[in-house]
């Protein structure tokens, strides 16, 4: 998962950030479409999580900061992802990429347990 912040290190594609450091990545205008996997919301939010305790400005408007219970880096990025303000890019995925798994049958053990 890839996910779209140009002003940080995104350790997917190893790309540095830009030179000048007081340039706030540009904002998209359209919000994220709605996250409808509780997976999916869990992964995102981690990773924009982790942007936050690497000194990634907020994207929530001040009054929205202030009105949060918790300024921790996850509460954030959690309503971030809620409000539709992280954009994130999903890799394409095939059948045929389950064919490479190999999935080992369970052991039983021995000794009647």
């Amino acid at each position: 998962m890839l996910m779209r912040d140009d002003g940080l290190l995104n350790e997917t594609t190893l790309e540095q950030p830009s030179d000048t450091a007081d340039e706030q990545p540009a904002q998209p205008l359209e919000p994220a479409p709605p996250i409808t996997s509780r997976f999916l919301f869990v992964n995102v939010a981690g990773q924009r999580a982790r942007q936050l305790r690497r000194g990634a400005a907020p994207r929530l408007d001040a009054d929205v900061l202030t009105s949060l219970e918790s300024s921790k880096a996850e509460r954030l990025a959690m309503e971030e992802v809620r409000c539709g303000l992280v954009h994130y890019d999903l890799p394409e995925w095939t059948p045929r990429q389950m064919e490479d798994v190999v999935v080992d049958p369970p052991r039983r053990r021995r000794g009647g347990r």
